[in-house]
């Protein structure tokens, strides 16, 4: 405990720091900050994911519908980890990856806390989850009619099963589903209800090149063009803010609404280091964009 709230000072201070980012005069330096606020950043949702409402969660755990929101921010942490280690490594393509998954992450998540994961909207998403696992009942029971199955395919089967079994779903019931999607609402629709509809073609449809490796992304990132041919490219793009600017921004938000929700954090402390650092990562995002219109 000690080590942590020595590190949650350093963090503070290291926010109170006097700086002028407006004298920012390279892509370099704003990444030499951002870089930094992101490890701290990192951090505090490291912190936050790992922190008990009470000894009893701290000790035995959540129940499952508490427990879904609770994976959802240990995932948003270690997607945010990704982001950092590509970032950090100079890998911008490969770290823009992780905005669009952070994102459908941190949106979910919100829209469970909003739901407070009542027992239909939970249950809807454990469900959900299982429509490859559907694919292959249904694809094995096809030949299984017709041959007796390999060992491999017995093993899928019996893993099936076993994971129906823990998550009280019968294979008939499995079978008998036809509809996918939470609640039966799209992604398009839960971001509307949970941020807004209008991000979703520029933040979160824009980010499927990235995960999709698209046109748009092989042509911009994976091929050099000379006159009408293309030449394979190897090398990475320079992360800039661009990328980790809007991940943090993200992730950050979802660490306090995951806080408010969990009251792990009943004097703040988290919260209020968290609101610090989404304040600077916003100016330096506003600071950027002045940069870039030089």
């Amino acid at each position: 405990m000690k080590k942590m709230i020595d590190n949650l000072s350093e963090i503070r201070a290291w926010i109170e720091q006097p700086r002028d980012i407006s004298r920012l005069t390279s892509n370099d330096e704003f990444m030499k900050l951002i870089v930094e606020l992101m490890n701290f950043s990192l951090y505090l949702l490291r912190v936050g994911a790992s922190l008990a409402p009470s000894d009893r969660a701290a000790e035995s755990g959540y129940s499952k519908r508490a427990a879904i929101i609770v994976a959802h921010m240990v995932r948003t942490a270690k997607l945010y980890e990704g982001a950092l280690v590509f970032v950090a490594d100079g890998k911008g393509e490969l770290a823009a990856i992780f905005i669009r998954l952070a994102m459908e992450t941190v949106v979910r998540m919100e829209y469970m806390i909003q739901s407070k994961a009542k027992s239909s909207t939970s249950r809807s998403f454990v469900v959900t989850s299982y429509r490859p696992e559907k694919e292959i009942v249904d694809d094995l029971g096809r030949k299984a009619r017709t041959r007796a199955l390999t060992p491999i395919e017995e093993r899928i089967i019996r893993k099936i099963r076993s994971r129906l079994r823990q998550d009280r779903i019968s294979l008939k019931a499995l079978r008998e589903r036809h509809r996918w999607e939470l609640d039966g609402k799209n992604f398009r629709t839960i971001l509307g209800e949970v941020w807004s509809e209008d991000l979703y073609s520029y933040a979160f449809g824009s980010g499927s090149h990235s995960v999709h490796g698209d046109w748009y992304d092989l042509s911009q990132y994976h091929l050099a063009r000379a006159g009408g041919r293309y030449q394979p490219k190897l090398t990475y793009e320079a992360p800039d803010p661009r990328y980790a600017c809007p991940l943090t921004a993200i992730c950050l938000r979802g660490l306090t609404n995951y806080l408010r929700w969990s009251q792990s954090d009943p004097d703040g402390v988290v919260s209020s280091i968290a609101e610090r650092l989404q304040r600077l990562n916003l100016s330096l995002d506003r600071a950027h964009e002045k940069y870039l219109s030089r």
